[in-house]
Parts: structure tokens; sequence; C-alpha cells
């Protein structure tokens, strides 16, 4: 089994790329690519039986039961005919271009983060095209969007709004592919590639077949950089030039291609496939020629060039015939020799000359032969002339459009844009050549040939356009394992893939002589023809103007949203939600009555247990304190008897560990309360009569729809089938009792993990919010000094914190360990925890860290990543998150208890973030005696503005008399006590 190998081959790559480049520099690029083309010959050496029509697979579980019972996730990987095609393209052309990185790199410094994201860029676009599961398929797709951002981002600031730009466009290809896998999986029930394409639900939807073409369509586009998102592409050319020779030969642009030509299989005879591909390609073709040919810059022109040639290879894979299908991918491979080539011999240009601008440069070609002959091979080859490779390829795709399914007279206009594209792509191949090496007007004396170690790696690919014309039967056989593993097994009178230079007298042939012949001519004139091009508007607009331009108008939509927000009434918060939930409810319950299975008959009303009324009787008072209460302190104490009521009222229903968990989450926001309220007035500010109506009306609205939402979609109903498995299979599958905590931490794992990180995002943005200001905003007299009434209070509590925080922080490790057989488990206990933590903080006379200022950020990220890692030990077993049993010293231990540790750390760092940063203890450089103006009384101040709150109001904001140093009670006394 070569594929599992290959993959690991490739990762190793990535682990020692930090590692070579530390110990070999820039020379790191040999080793690695060592182990690139080892990976390569593992797939060369099972060639021959995929050939055959064995392909190569590795299958292993992923997930259990993410996708329903029985329908896993795996990390399937499949090498066929068209995948081994695209990974040897990366594999090879990736060795390469690390060879001439070697040499073209800087001795020292910035070659660690080089080599360590193109590894990974080769390990993303290798997952990508052996992926044989969608989801694996789908993670690859952004990871190689990541790699790429990345790899532009580290250009430094000329690349840094090209790599955004990069970045927003193939990010909306992920989501429109995103949409269309989805659609597949579903439709198909399956995420398994090979079952998607080849499910007969395709042939019984045609609608449906006809969407999900678009999407892939445009996710490819995105990639391939065809219109209108082709401008991305010359944009990165502010990466490294070994960067642009990988992106545009084997990576990121023949992502684009691998997916069209994989989904062939599906839409090759879809007329909005046909037409969208040979419409869009072709029109990119052109537009993107005539760009090429205005640039002055050698790697801007060699990028346009790109894009044309995409255009071309997209157009060809619209047809949909077999030959289109195998010309396509001959071509794919010329444009990876030569266009490899031509970007790695640019930058040895640019490396010798000191410019990669025509304008700066001289008549080089005496001074640098080597590198002029092998530009010239490979720039013969882009523009088609034979008896180069690049002819063959040429030749195939004009052939083939000859057959587009778009009618005689498309096929005709389809002919004539083919033969002005090649007129166009031998004049931009001509200036390459004479641009970068006759025509420049500068004195190049101070020019040499580059070093045989820099030149040679940059001219092999194109040089080997040559020999392999004249050994194109080589290529029969792996071209038509490509086509064949897209159009199914070629039978007998059905095409086979047969490459010759020489087909007779044909129309491709009559339109490349004609194009020959006018690219002479207009070499001969080539000045007068460049300067016609360049600098010209072609359009009164170009797509970064547009991508500009929507930017600016997503940011201005954002902000009149997010108007809302620019408040502290939260009237002004809480309306829209109101509402929105409100109507979704009515929705609803209007669209589900009636509905079999959501509305039950009824069963006999009755009241279950007397003491229900006791939490309602709890609840219901403490609401209406709340609500014709005027003191804030008052409403929040208020708030807490709610939850308290709440918690009782599951601890009723025989949920003792979901009862814990709410008393303990009030119980802390007894403290997360009071540290908002001390910068609030006293009381809340008086409310005009009509606003007191309007929010009962919209209280009473959202307490019915609520009420009969919660009647219809769950109380007229037993329990249900996956609630009854829950307690029927909980105990036999994970051997634990509490099936609350078994849910969350195996059964729905997966779910957890979710929360987990958004959890840990919360903590993120605390941390980044509080950082980024330099002083709290709040009004005069709030976080005062401290004084000595203050530490005077504190000192019984601080007494009480002694003895209770070591009794908490054992209680919190017993309820950690039991709660896979009894109430407990990691959340349960952070929360424990962190009440020890909370007291902590009351004990102290003033504002100060419970922990350290970095602590909660190393919790939460240590809690992440345990999660997550204890994911991977599943592996072993089943599949990520699957719990591992088994017993230690005679005690029943799971995998998921690590997993339980992640939740404990995550949730305790996110805890104490908000102790620390609500708490707002005196960071260095805080200006304590910072000072607003006094504003109006409460009863006029006006919640939209933070400014009118007065701080004498704040129950918190307590004046002391003033003590000297020495007198009794004062700070000082007090530490010297201490």
């Amino acid at each position: 089994m070569a594929l599992l190998p290959v993959v690991l081959l490739a990762t190793l790559a990535v682990v020692v790329a930090p590692v070579a480049t530390r110990l070999l520099g820039r020379n790191a690029g040999w080793p690695l690519a060592l182990l690139l083309l080892a990976a390569a010959g593992l797939l060369l050496r099972e060639m021959n039986g995929v050939m055959g029509g064995t392909p190569l697979a590795y299958d292993a579980v992923w997930a259990h039961d993410v996708l329903g019972p029985g329908r896993d996730v795996l990390i399937s990987l499949r090498a066929d005919g068209l995948g081994i095609f695209f990974a040897l393209l990366a594999l090879v052309i990736g060795a390469i271009v690390f060879i001439y990185s070697a040499a073209y790199l800087p001795k020292r410094g910035g070659s660690t983060s080089f080599y360590t994201l193109m590894t990974a860029f080769t390990l993303s676009v290798l997952l990508l095209v052996l992926a044989n599961d969608v989801v694996v398929l789908f993670i690859a797709w952004e990871l190689v969007s990541l790699a790429s951002f990345m790899l532009i981002a580290r250009s430094g600031s000329s690349g840094e709004v090209g790599s955004v730009r990069t970045l927003i466009l193939t990010f909306f290809g992920g989501l429109t592919l995103l949409a269309g896998l989805a659609t597949a999986a579903v439709t198909t029930g399956s995420t398994n590639l090979q079952t998607i394409l080849h499910s007969d639900v395709w042939a019984q939807r045609p609608g449906l077949t006809a969407l999900v073409a678009v999407l892939i369509a445009v996710s490819a586009f995105t990639k391939a950089a065809q219109f209108p998102f082709h401008f991305w592409l010359p944009e990165a050319m502010a990466a490294a030039t070994p960067v642009s020779a990988f992106l545009h030969a084997a990576a990121v642009v023949k992502a684009g291609i691998y997916l069209l030509m994989r989904f062939s299989t599906i839409f090759h005879d879809v007329a909005v496939w046909n037409w969208l591909l040979i419409v869009v390609g072709m029109s990119t073709a052109i537009m993107s020629a005539i760009f090429a040919i205005q640039k002055t810059d050698l790697k801007h022109l060699t990028a346009y060039s790109t894009v044309s040639h995409l255009g071309w290879i997209v157009a060809t894979i619209g047809v949909g015939t077999e030959f289109a299908l195998a010309a396509a991918l001959v071509h794919t491979l010329a444009h990876a020799l030569f266009k490899s080539s031509l970007f790695m011999l640019i930058g040895v240009v640019d490396h010798e000359a000191g410019s990669r601008d025509i304008r700066r440069l001289g008549p080089i070609w005496r001074k640098m032969p080597w590198t002029f002959g092998s530009t010239v091979v490979a720039a013969l080859s882009m523009a088609a002339v034979p008896p180069l490779f690049g002819f063959v390829s040429k030749e195939s795709m004009i052939t083939a459009f000859q057959d587009a399914p778009i009618g005689a007279a498309g096929a005709v206009v389809l002919l004539v844009a083919a033969g002005i594209g090649a007129l166009l792509t031998f004049t931009y191949s001509a200036k390459i050549v004479f641009g970068a090496f006759v025509d420049g007007p500068r004195k190049v004396d101070h020019v040499h040939e580059a070093p045989v170690r820099l030149w040679l790696p940059a001219a092999l690919p194109g040089l080997l356009s040559l020999p392999l014309a004249f050994a194109l039967p080589l290529l029969d056989a792996p071209v038509t394992a490509g086509v064949e593993a897209v159009t199914g097994p070629v039978g007998e009178g059905v095409h086979e893939t047969h490459l010759a230079l020489w087909h007779g007298v044909t129309v491709p042939l009559l339109i490349s002589l004609a194009v020959v012949v006018l690219g002479v001519l207009g070499v001969l004139a080539r000045k007068r023809i460049w300067s016609a091009f360049e600098s010209r508007a072609l359009l009164p607009f170009d797509g970064n103007g547009a991508l500009a331009g929507l930017e600016k108008q997503s940011a201005r939509f954002g902000e009149l949203t997010g108007s809302i927000a620019y408040t502290l009434n939260p009237s002004r918060h809480l309306l829209p939600m109101i509402v929105l939930i409100i109507s979704l409810g009515l929705v609803t319950l209007l669209g589900t009555t009636g509905v079999d299975g959501i509305t039950p008959a009824p069963r006999t009303p009755g009241l279950d247990n007397p003491w229900d009324l006791l939490p309602l009787a709890v609840v219901a008072l403490s609401v209406a304190g709340m609500v014709v209460s005027r003191s804030r302190l008052t409403a929040a104490v208020l708030l807490g008897t709610v939850g308290v009521g709440m918690s009782l009222q599951m601890l009723l229903l025989g949920a003792p560990d979901v009862a814990l968990t709410q008393f303990l989450v009030e119980s802390l926001t007894v403290i997360v309360l009071m540290l908002v309220l001390r910068h609030q007035p006293e009381k809340f500010p008086a409310v005009p009569a009509g606003r007191k109506v309007f929010a009962a009306v919209m209280a009473v609205l959202a307490g019915v729809v609520a009420f009969a939402g919660v009647h219809s979609l769950l109380g007229r109903r037993e329990r249900s089938e996956l609630a009854m498995w829950y307690l029927d299979n909980a105990y036999d599958q994970a051997g634990g009792q509490n099936i609350v905590a078994l849910i969350i931490v195996e059964f729905r794992g997966f779910d957890t993990l979710g929360e987990l990180s958004v959890l840990g995002m919360g903590a993120i943005v605390l941390a980044a919010l509080v950082s980024s200001m330099p002083r709290y905003p709040f009004n005069r007299g709030t976080h005062p000094a401290p004084f000595g009434q203050s530490e005077l209070n504190s000192l019984p509590l601080r007494r009480v914190v002694v003895l209770v925080v070591p009794v908490l922080a054992v209680l919190s490790v017993l309820i950690f360990f039991r709660g896979h057989t009894a109430p407990g488990g990691g959340f349960v206990a952070a929360l424990v925890m962190a009440t020890a933590f909370g007291l902590s903080y009351m004990s102290k006379g003033r504002d100060e860290p419970v922990v350290g200022e970095q602590v909660p950020v190393w919790l939460t990220g240590i809690g992440i990543i345990v999660a997550i890692s204890s994911g991977f030990l599943g592996l072993l077993e089943g599949g990520f998150l699957y719990a591992i049993h088994g017993e230690i010293l005679g005690e029943h231990m799971t995998t998921s208890l690590i997993f339980d540790g992640g939740i404990y750390l995550a949730v305790l760092g996110m805890l104490t973030m908000a102790i620390n940063a609500l708490g707002g203890y005196l960071r260095p450089g805080f200006d304590s005696s910072r000072r607003l103006p006094d504003a109006a009384s409460a009863d006029e101040a006006d919640e939209d503005h933070p400014s009118s709150i007065n701080p004498a109001d704040s129950p918190m904001a307590v004046t002391a008399p003033s003590r000297s140093p020495g007198e009794p009670g004062s700070t000082a006394d007090l530490k010297e006590d201490a």
C-alpha cells in the first residue's frame, strides 16, 4: 500500500522543514526536494497497476456516525489516473522549485517560514487531489487557500494587499464549494466522492444537477483565476519567485483545474456546464492575453499569461468529450513545464540584472546565453511553435473545440476565438524573450551569467518540452488513465489517447500556421504593437477597483447594521433579537400546526408534581419584582433568584447535574454583575410611559410565543426515540451512569468541541479588547484607589477564603473525576474552581488580578489543545474523539476524561479572564487619576450616552473619611499589620 507512505513523506517534509532550515539554511531545499521526489517515486512505481484499472486506496474512520447512524466521515484517499497525474505534478514541480530555492533565496533569514509554508502548501495540494471524501477534499481546498495567502503575505507590505484579495476571492470559492459539496452529499446520502460522482440521482434531477454544476464551476473559477475572479493571480506576484513558480504551475491554479476535471464525470454533458466553461474560459483566455501584452513587468506579464492558458484549459474541459479531457490534461502538463520554467528564469534575470521590468533591462542575451536559450525554448513551447510539447497540447485543444456541444455556429466562433487567442499568446511569448534579453535600453556591462545551480533547475522543466515532443507515446497510457478516471474505462471503439506531432493537414494545423506567420510579422513590428497596448485602460474599471468598492460598501453596510450597538440603552440591543424571536416563533408554530409527528394528541392535563409550584412562584415573584424595581442592585439580586428558581426546578425534575451547573453559574454571575454595576448609577433612569407600554407588549408576546412553542413542540409528547436510545444504551456503550455527561463528552463530543472553540474565542476577544485599551473608559469615581474602609471590609472574607478555597479545590477535583458516573464533570468542576477564584478576588481590598495576566490565555489555549489532542487518541480504535475505555488499578477510565480535562482548563481560563478583565486591575501605564466631567443626575441620565452616568450614584463608589498615614484604619497601618 504505497498511498499512505506518499502522504506521510510529504507530511515528514513539513515536520522536518524548520529543523532542516535551522541546520542548513537555504540549502534545506535539497533534502526537502529528495523527500518529495521519494514520494513521487512511490507513485510512479504503482503507475502500471493504476493504468491497469486498479487505483490505490486508503481509508480510516475519522469520526463515527457524524452524518447519522452508520454514516461515518472517513480519511479516505484514492489515487486513480487523474489523482496520480496531479499528485506527480505537485511533487515533481515542487521538488524542482525547492532545488531552485536553495540557490535563489538569500543566504540568511527568511528560509524557515518559506520552506515550512511551501511544504505545507505541497501537502495541502496532495491531499486535495487524492481525497476520496468530500469533507477531506473541502478541508484540503481551504488549506490550499490559507497556504497561498500566507506565502504571499510573508513578502511584507508589498504582498499585504494581494494576499488579502487572494484570501477573499478564494474563500468565496470555498463557500460555493461547501454549498455544492453539501448539496451533493445530502442528495446522494454519502460523503464518499466516488459514490457521489456515480450516483443515479444526477440523471433523475436535472435541475439540481445544473445548480450543483454552477456551484462547482464558480468554485473552480476562483482558484483557476477565471473571469471575474482573474485579478487575484497577478496580485499574487508580490510573493517570492519560487512561490510564483509553484503556485502558477502546480498548486492553487491547478487545484481549480483538478476540481473541474474530477466533476466532469457528472457534468460533462450538462448544457449549463458546457456553455459556462467554454464561454468563461475562452473569454478569460483572450482578455488576459491582451492584459499580458500590456505589461512591462515580466512577472506580471507571465502571470496574465497563466490566466490566459488556464482559460484555454477550462474551455477545453467544457467541451466534455473524452478527447477534450485528454487534451486538457496534456496542456496542463505542458503549461506546468514551461510556466514553472519561465517564472524561475525571470527570477534568474531579476537576480543577475537587478530588475524584471523590460524598460530597465538591456541586451543581456550575450551576457546570459544559457538563461537566454532556456527562456527561448520555454517561450516557444508556450507560443505553440513546433516541434515543442506546447504545440502538441495546443493542437489537441483546438482539435477538441471542433466537437464543442454548442452548435455548428458556436464551434466556428470558438475556433476563431482560439485563433485570436493563439496569436495573442505568440505575441506575449515574444515580448518575454525580446523584452527581457534584446530590446532593453539599459547598459548591461555589469551583468553576467547566473551560477549553474541557479539557472539549471529553472531551465529544466522548460527544456523538457523538446524531448517530450519526440517521446509522446510514453504519455498515451498515463493520459488515458486520467481520462478513464473521469469517464470510466474506455471500451472498444471509444477514444484512447494517441499523441503525435503530425496528424496531417487539418484545421488546427492551418490555424497554427496562420498564427506563426502573423506572429513573426508582429515580431518585426513589435515596438509599435507593444507601445499601442501598453499603459492603456481597456476597461472603465479593473478587478481590484471593483473588489475595493465591494469591500467599502460591505463596510458601510456593516456600520449600518452595527449602529444598534452604538449605545448603552439595552432596549436598542434587545429589540431586534426579541422581534426576530417572536417572528420566527410565530412562523414555526403556524407552519407546524397539524403536522404529523409535531403535535401529537395532547395528554390529559394536570399537575404531575405539586412541588413544581415552588420554583414557579420563586421565578414569577422575582420577575415581578424586577419589573417594578428601579434599583439596579435590587434587580441584580432578583435576577439571581430567578436563576435559583430555575436550579430548583431542574433539581425537582431529576437533573441534579444540570441544577448544580445552573446554581454555580448564578453564583459566578453575581460577581460579574457586581463588577459591571459598580460602573452604573444606583437607579435605572426614568422611562417614558409609551416605552413602558411598548416593552410590556413585546414582553407578553415573547412569553406567549415561548410558552406556545414549548407546549406545542415539547409539552405534548413522550420522550423521543433518541432520548430513549441514550437511556437504554448509554451505560452499555460508555460504561457510565451520568447520561448528560456521557452525551457531552462522548456521544456528542463534536458539538462540545465546537462550543469549546466558541468559548475560547470569547476569551481571546476579552483579552484583545482589554489589552487594546490603554485606560478604561469609565467615569470619574470608578476604580477608586484603595482606602482604609475597603481594606477593613475585606478582612472577614479574607479569613473565610483561607478555609474555603482549599475545600473548593478538593471538591473541584472530586467533581471532575466523578462526572462519568455521577453528577459532575469538567464543566461543573471548572465552575467550582472558578468560584474559588471569585471569592479570592472579592476578598481583596482593591482591584487585583486573581491570576497572572497571561495565565487565562494559557489555560484557554492549553485546554482547547488538550481537548483536540484527545480526539486523535480515538483514531487508534474507532475515529476522532472515539472514547477508549479500560481499567486502571480497578477503576474504570476512559480517554473522554482527557477531553473533559481540556474543557476544565478552557472554562477556567475563560472565567479567570473575565474576572481579571472586568475587575479592572491597574496595569502598568493605567492612569488612575483620570477623571471625566460630572454628569447630570440619575433621573436625567440618558443611557444612550455613557458620559451621562453620575458616578456619585454608584452603589460601589463609596467614599471614606480621609486618614493620614498612621491613623487607625489607614491603608499604611493595614499594610504594616499584614
